[in-house]
């Protein structure tokens, strides 16, 4: 029977014993290894080298295994296969639930000579990183090596360059890539070298003995010097005492250490330096080991990382065994290999961070390069992860706006690939590479994912098209991933043709029908064919294929021939047939990735901009030399000369072009042609191939960045909890934030239409009997695109309320009754869409409309506007009612329910007005609350432009309650009778009008209005909550109006579904108790059904929608079982220590405005403009001072201070502790070093047992005082 998933316990880093039959081991490292029994020897020991994350290239493992006998254990070797049977017989026999194994590594002795060399030209103070150039390899583009002895090559070859030497690399850089120069440009800059220069000051051993009065400069070199001592002796000591100002070292000599002792100590309290104050040496001569160890007490991960720091600097993925040898010259000892490897990962933490700190500090290193490099492009996606539904990083993309800019004046290729990351977090690294006028690399776009996918692949490509190119007719190169398949397939994604073509990188291609056929001969025979020019050599080529093997023929012609064929192309591949473009540049970053993030998002700065640098001096020395084309360019040209010396042309047309060509050896054509009638070739030699395109690629510098002492906090804007705000990715905020110029939505509003419309007087007297005579009393009002689209920015679909800086609000069915008069209770807007439309115009509006005034559903406004207004005289019973259902039709289409065609309204709405004496029994409100809050949701959309629906509801809802954008009501136009009062308000007629109508038959007059989208949306951001009128509609304003704007007051706190036909929307008062004058509770999540929001009616489907809906309306009917419960009054303002608060700044998206938003010169006051963001910023920085400050001065605190004093101290730190949690930035705290521990003292974190310390203090002070005085009294 077969064994799956066996645990075998295993031990590492300690010793065997054995005593009589019994066998443990001590001092080891447990971990487990799962198997199953099918496994060989050589799958184990790859399983257990992952798990010691070792190389077998490097180390060796000598396993034994706890092997059970009749009278205990033993210990046997395991080392092959036979081996290993016999432990799973003993696995079967004992039926034994584990088995234990002990392992040891055997480093494997690796060539020296590269690492020596290195160190010592380090040693010398000489570069060692510039005798290490990029490998190059120039070639013709037009052969191919089809004699490889390659088998097989993967998808993805990646994993085959982490043990490639530089020179292997190479071989990556195929015939059939752009050739790559990039000699010059050092594989590690300098920034890397130096960086660390001016902060390790550890001296270095001279061999002499210590000396009182010696001074170091801190007691890191002490420490280091010390240790150095000891290791060069063969000799051991440990630290007895180390405080912030002494430190005491003594032998430690087992089983009797000698006198040897060195304490120092720091004198100056300007410095950090420690001079050694007593000192009792040298050691006995008993203290010295006659036998030296392999490894050496105190030769620790610390020390060696300290010394190793250089090398691992300048060969990130130095080897391990490396390391120890160069340990091993250098000290004589030769150190674990676990412990060589954790100091590696010491000294890489040192360099450039620790991962942790590193993923913390991207965001504001890539912040602070957008602002030194403009049209830098820098996006982030977050996913929703863990217990707490935190939002986590998830991947990043970056592209330099120096690479963007140039990459115009780069033929239109791009090559796309990924390689893996081996740093402690794995990741892909996805680069897009495009392709200069010299047939050279370019740099363009990376990104940073988790896996290669189709989530990603698609994020990746979806980037370069929206930020980086939008160039029509660009090709991409790439393997048959099927992420990017899918990418290159989207509609609607730029990638499809015409706007970009797809082609398939021949190699991987070759190689995948190599692993499917199993013929090196066929992958040669496909490799020859797939890179012929000429048709007929292609032709001869399948030919070929399909006698070596005919499935392989109808395989490939089952794929499209212009994806893989060159002759089949069109010229889109500009000759290019493979990714190793990409794979070269993968190759040159090859060490980058072991780093932490933010060190490899450096690299590929530093290496682009040295890259830079090169290709613009020889693009500068060529124009200056007057080259008409790039250095390739014209080696081609004289080489195409040169072969075409041998053909014979004969002219028939020299006007026309028509000549005959009669080759002799090569094969260029038009060379000769050229050379026989003088005419120049360079008519025929695509622009791109210029010096001018060349130098082009290359203007743009890169500007360096500021040091980080200079870098402002990271603006989070969150939310911080995910779990509520899931939808963040996607929306128009996040791309806002990112730099993203976002334009104002287009309004599809027929407002227009509607003031034109003339009603019949019969026809406004029957509806002034509806429930609609408030909706006649609207008149045109132009809407607001730029208050409307800054709504927009901070409505949220997840909770269908804006998200403002002090709360929660949103349009409610309240405001519908009181602006628009719109009945609530009722049955729902919804019906059927079975079709019939035309024969439902005849019967229900007595008129049939042309061809052109209807297509499906949508009936053209304007036909209802030729055929039913002011018309004189309605004859009959029938003929009212079909003018009644044509303007409210109209009604439904200009303004409560329009759609983004811009002149129709559908006609889906007509059967609900067949029979009009119940059209108020109909809930038209909660219909034209779920269309707004429908458009409104996919208004956030980051690729929505437009928005409809019934804006003029959402605009007065903005005015009646936001002061940001409203106008000020200069006078009313309505007819004034003398002697009588008219109060604010006074142009609403009593009894008849809704309240919306005050902003409509006025005179408007505006002061911050029309003041442009990005002003408004940081006024919104900085708005205080007295900007807001939580309860507009008092006593004083609802007598005025229409008895229906409150005859369903009773239903307007109901928690249920809003149905409009297709549309299903929550309504969530609970979330603003505020807007109804209760105090806001932390209210519960409710979902809004996001996945109702993929139901439309495109394509004019046919169905019903009660039949679709009918558990929604169930809930509606039953809507008064799910009220909001009148709660505390809520009077004056919310404080922001409120409990409400705390969970509400957590979980919403706090700023809008990015950093670097500017407003047009046009603004008034565009000169002192800062987004809010700034000032933001600017406090948070104020706040980290501040508490950093009174934080180190309460742990410095000495025990004398004042009570008064030290309270103020606390509350200074309490303060900014409070202004960064509130704004958000309390993530700030947990990334700052945490400070030594202070020296036990009183206490005096708790105030109470301060004062209580004081007291009594003072009452011993006291009683003393008393004592005194009455002694003197008796002497």
């Amino acid at each position: 029977m077969e064994k799956t998933n066996y645990p075998l316990c295993c031990y590492s880093n300690g010793e065997i014993v054995v005593e009589g039959e019994n066998v443990s081991y001590k001092d080891g490292e447990p971990f487990f290894v799962f198997v199953n029994s099918n496994h060989n020897f050589d799958e184990l020991t790859s399983l257990i080298c992952e798990e010691l994350e070792v190389n077998r290239s490097e180390f060796g493992l000598d396993i034994k295994m706890k092997y059970p006998n009749a009278r205990g254990y033993k210990v046997l070797s395991l080392n092959n296969d036979k081996s290993l049977k016999a432990l799973w017989a003993s696995v079967y026999q004992m039926n034994a639930s584990s088995m234990d194994l002990y392992i040891s590594l055997i480093a494997i002795q690796q060539p020296r000579n590269l690492f020596t060399n290195m160190l010592n030209q380090a040693m010398r103070g000489e570069n060692p990183l510039l005798s290490a150039p990029f490998s190059s390899n120039s070639v013709d583009q037009e052969q191919y090596d089809l004699n490889s002895n390659d088998d097989e090559i993967d998808e993805d070859e990646d994993e085959l360059l982490m043990n490639e030497s530089d020179d292997e690399c190479e071989d990556l850089v195929t015939p059939s890539a752009p050739t790559i120069e990039l000699s010059r440009v050092p594989s590690i800059d300098l920034e890397y070298v130096n960086r660390w220069c001016g902060k390790v000051d550890v001296p270095c051993y001279d061999g002499g003995e210590f000396l009182v009065g010696q001074r170091f400069n801190n007691k890191l070199g002490l420490s280091q010097y010390v240790r150095q001592y000891h290791i060069e002796r063969n000799q051991t000591f440990k630290t007895t005492e180390s405080k912030p100002l002494t430190v005491t070292f003594k032998c430690s000599r087992k089983p009797s250490p000698c006198d040897w002792t060195l304490r120092a100590s720091n004198k100056e309290a300007s410095n950090d330096s420690f001079t050694i104050v007593t000192y009792k040496g040298p050691h006995n001569t008993s203290c010295v080991v006659d036998a030296p160890p392999l490894d050496h007490p105190n030769l620790s991960n610390g020390f060696i990382a300290k010394h190793i720091r250089t090398v691992v600097d300048a060969d990130w993925g130095v080897k391990i065994s490396n390391l120890r040898a160069n340990i091993l010259t250098q000290f004589n000892f030769e150190p674990s290999y676990m412990k060589t490897w954790h100091a590696k990962q010491k000294a890489m933490a040192d360099l450039y961070g620790d991962w942790k700190g590193s993923y913390a500090l991207l965001p504001r290193y890539l912040q602070a390069l957008k602002t030194t490099n403009p049209g830098t492009v820098v996006k982030f996606a977050y996913k929703v992860g863990g217990p707490s539904n935190v939002r986590v990083f998830d991947r990043v993309f970056w592209a330099f706006g120096p690479s963007i800019r140039g990459f115009e004046h780069c033929r239109p290729i791009l090559t796309v690939d990924g390689t893996h990351l081996y740093g402690k977090y794995k990741g892909v690294l996805l680069i897009a590479i495009g392709v200069d006028a010299n047939d050279q690399i370019y740099p363009l776009a990376f990104a940073i994912v988790d896996c290669e996918s189709i989530d990603t692949w698609g994020w990746f490509m979806d980037c370069i098209r929206k930020h980086v190119t939008q160039r029509e007719g660009i090709c991409v190169i790439s393997d048959r991933h099927v992420g990017i398949m899918t990418a290159m397939s989207k509609v609607g994604g730029g990638w499809t043709e015409p706007q970009a073509f797809h082609r398939f990188c021949t190699r991987h291609q070759a190689s995948n029908i190599n692993t499917k056929f199993k013929s090196n001969e066929l992958k040669l025979a496909f490799l020859s064919t797939a890179c012929a020019a000429q048709r007929k050599r292609f032709n001869k080529g399948m030919q070929k294929i399909g006698s070596i093997n005919p499935s392989a023929k109808v395989l490939l012609e089952s794929i499209p021939l212009s994806k893989w064929s060159l002759c089949h192309d069109g010229g889109h591949r500009y000759g290019i047939k493979t990714t190793n473009n990409s794979e070269c540049f993968n190759g040159v970053l090859k060490r980058v990735r072991f780093l932490p993030i933010t060190a490899l998002v450096k690299a590929t700065f530093f290496r682009t901009n040295s890259y830079f640098v090169k290709h613009r001096e020889d693009a500068n020395k060529r124009l200056l030399e007057g080259c008409m084309w790039s250095e390739k360019v014209t080696e081609k040209l004289a080489e195409n000369v040169k072969r075409a010396a041998h053909h014979k042309v004969t002219c028939y047309d020299a006007r026309r072009g028509l000549y005959e060509v009669v080759t002799g050896r090569g094969n260029r054509l038009g060379s000769e042609v050229c050379r026989a009638n003088s005419i120049s070739s360079d008519q025929y030699v695509d622009p791109f191939y210029s010096s001018g395109e060349y130098h082009g690629s290359y203007r743009s510098s890169f500007h360096p960045v500021s040091d980080e002492s200079y870098w402002m906090p990271w603006m989070d804007p969150g939310p911080d909890d995910g779990k509520i705000l899931y939808l963040q990715s996607t929306h128009r905020s996040q791309a806002i934030w990112e730099g993203e110029e976002l334009k104002p939505l287009t309004l599809r509003g027929h407002m227009k239409a509607f003031k034109a419309f003339k009603v019949p007087e019969a026809v406004l007297t029957y509806v002034n009997n509806t429930q609609f005579r408030g909706i006649t009393r609207f008149c045109y009002v132009p809407l607001d695109a730029d208050l409307i689209t800054a709504l927009v920015e901070r409505w949220r679909q997840e909770t269908h309320t804006f998200h403002l800086p002090f709360g929660e609000a949103t349009v409610t069915l309240q405001d519908v009754a009181m602006l628009f008069g719109l009945r609530i209770s009722g049955r729902p807007v919804t019906g059927s869409s079975e079709g019939g439309w035309l024969n439902l115009c005849v019967r229900l509006l007595g008129a049939t409309p042309s061809i052109k005034a209807i297509k499906g559903s949508k009936l053209k406004l304007t036909w209802l506007h030729d055929n039913f207004q002011n018309v004189a005289n309605i004859n009959s019973q029938y003929q009212l009612h079909c003018h009644v259902r044509a303007y409210l039709l109209y009604l439904f289409g200009a303004l409560l329910f329009p759609d983004k065609s811009g002149s129709t309204v559908s006609l889906i709405y007509l059967p609900l007005l067949e029979n009009l004496d119940q059209i108020d029994d109909i809930s038209w409100g909660s219909g034209v609350l779920a269309c707004l809050y429908r458009n409104l949701c996919k208004a956030t959309k980051v690729d929505c432009f437009e928005i409809a629906g019934p804006l003029l509801l959402l605009q007065l809802w903005s005015w009646e309650r936001v002061s940001i954008g409203r106008p000020d009501i200069v006078r009313s136009r309505v007819p004034r009778q003398a002697g009588v009062a008219y109060p604010l308000g006074s142009q609403v007629l009593t009894g008849l009008d809704p309240l919306g109508c005050k902003w409509l038959r006025v005179q408007r007059g505006f002061k911050d209005h029309r003041l442009g989208l990005v002003v408004i949306r940081d006024l919104l951001d900085k708005m205080v909550e007295l900007q807001f009128v939580w309860q507009p509609y008092t006593p004083s304003v609802v007598q005025h109006l229409s008895p229906i704007c409150v005859q369903d007051q009773a239903e307007w706190t109901v928690i249920a579904p809003l149905i409009c036909f297709e549309m299903v929307e929550w309504h969530f008062p609970n979330r603003c108790t505020r807007q109804f004058g209760w105090q806001q509770m932390i209210p519960e999540m409710g979902s809004t059904c996001t996945r109702l929001h993929g139901i439309s009616r495109k394509g004019d489907w046919s169905g019903n929608y009660e039949t679709m809906h009918q558990e929604s309306i169930a809930k509606w009917e039953n809507r008064m079982s799910n009220i909001v419960e009148p709660g505390l009054p809520f009077c004056g303002l919310m404080s922001f220590e409120d409990e409400y608060f705390e969970w509400y700044n957590a979980i919403t998206r706090r700023i809008i405005t990015p950093l670097s938003q500017t407003v047009n010169d046009d603004y008034e006051d565009h000169h002192y403009y800062y987004p809010t963001a700034a000032d933001f910023q600017i406090l948070t920085q104020t706040s980290m001072v501040t508490y950093n400050t009174t934080e180190q001065m309460i742990s410095n605190m000495p025990d004398d201070i004042p009570l008064a004093q030290y309270a103020m101290i606390e509350k200074m730190r309490n303060m900014s502790l409070n202004s960064l949690v509130n704004t958000g930035q309390g993530h700030l705290i947990n990334y700052q070093e945490p400070r030594p521990p202070s020296p036990p003292r009183y206490d005096f974190r708790h105030l109470a047992h301060r004062q209580q310390v004081m007291t009594q203090e003072s009452e011993e002070a006291e009683s003393s005082q008393r004592t005194r005085k009455k002694g003197k009294k008796r002497n």
